[in-house]
């Protein structure tokens, strides 16, 4: 299908389907240009003790190695150690290169892992599709970023070298120590530069890959209304559309709580708040219910803002059962309701004046 009828979004479901096929924008040069700048970094850093330590490993083998006949097995011991020794002085930068590789892929793409890109496809073998391949957008891309690099890096080492041909000039006169020395750190600077180069062009690969991933990801007006009747008809999508209406609807009616004349209670495993408010309804309202945990929950918050709380496991477990959130008691209920309304009411008006007298 061709990409000018792709107008449509992605969809989460799409994406995720994608990722899990491996389809993900990565860029291979970002990860290499971060290897390559970060190991100049460890080698700078741990360079020093490497060479340090590799220099005293390799005159301990030849200075003590053993004399007159050896048997293969010392031989192979000899070899061990030397190889033991070898790897643990370069099993800092060794260790330090992968992570940073694993952490540069992981902060592209994330944790995935999926096989479906190391399966064998038979359109992989067409050589029809492989040729227009190769003379695709991004197969074009591919080669202006190659001669890019280039034109980029060799125009780096040519400034580079002709700022400092005067000090390569007169290496030749110098002690070995001192020319060696130079020159390791004319090839570290120099190394930097075009690490830093090509991490430069690395970022623009990779927000093109970026570009062309999303490119890739859109979906026809027929694809996007197939992918959202899926997704509705999946009981796990449902199931999560429910939690989140249940838990928005508990965060609503928990703010009612405050404004309730009452809170009926029984007294722990049921709590119904009721408001009356006679402009409004011709009878009082469940503004807020629950049990057990939620119960607990509005008897907190009643208590917080003085909301009466008054016990009554019958008529708690009556409202609970067959009054919704919003609707007015049932006629039946009116005088139970009635009662416990005119107490608190006598006792809001108590403690006013109680408060009102000197």
């Amino acid at each position: 299908m061709a990409l000018e009828d792709r107008t449509e979004a992605p969809t989460p479901r799409r994406r995720q389907e994608a990722r899990q096929e491996g389809q993900v924008a990565r860029s291979v040069e970002l990860n290499s240009a971060l290897i390559l700048l970060f190991a100049l970094i460890i080698a700078k850093v741990c360079g020093p003790w490497s060479a340090d330590r590799l220099t005293k490993v390799m005159i301990n083998s030849f200075t003590r190695f053993p004399t007159g006949d050896l048997t293969a097995n010392e031989v192979a011991n000899k070899l061990a150690r030397v190889l033991l020794e070898v790897s643990l002085v370069t099993a800092p930068i060794l260790i330090g290169v992968a992570l940073i590789g694993f952490i540069s892929s992981a902060l592209q793409v994330g944790f995935t892992v999926s096989g479906k890109p190391l399966q064998l496809k038979g359109e992989r073998l067409n050589p029809v599709a492989g040729i227009a391949r190769m003379f695709s957008v991004r197969a074009g891309v591919e080669c202006l970023k190659a001669v890019g690099k280039v034109i980029i890096v060799g125009y780096i080492v040519y400034s580079f070298l002709r700022s400092k041909e005067s000090e390569i000039a007169i290496l030749a006169g110098c002690h070995h120590f001192v020319a060696c020395k130079t020159l390791g750190r004319l090839t570290w600077e120099l190394l930097l530069r075009a690490a830093f180069a090509i991490l430069a062009i690395a970022a623009f690969d990779y927000m093109f890959q970026r570009f062309q991933h999303e490119k890739q990801l859109r979906m026809t007006k027929q694809e996007l209304k197939e992918d959202l009747k899926r997704t509705e008809g999946d009981p796990l999508v449902k199931s999560r559309i429910r939690q989140r209406q249940r838990s928005i609807a508990q965060r609503r009616m928990i703010h009612e709580v405050p404004k309730a004349d009452v809170v009926v209670t029984n007294p722990t495993h049921y709590a119904v708040a009721l408001k009356y408010d006679s402009e409004l309804h011709n009878a009082p309202i469940v503004v807020a219910k629950g049990q057990r945990l939620l119960a607990l929950k509005i008897r907190e918050i009643a208590e917080r803002n003085n909301v009466p709380i008054v016990e009554n496991p019958p008529l708690a477990r009556t409202l609970y059962l067959t009054v919704e959130i919003g609707e007015e008691i049932p006629a039946e209920l009116y005088q139970a309701v009635a009662e416990i309304l005119a107490y608190v009411y006598r006792l809001s008006r108590k403690v006013a004046n109680m408060s009102d007298s000197p």
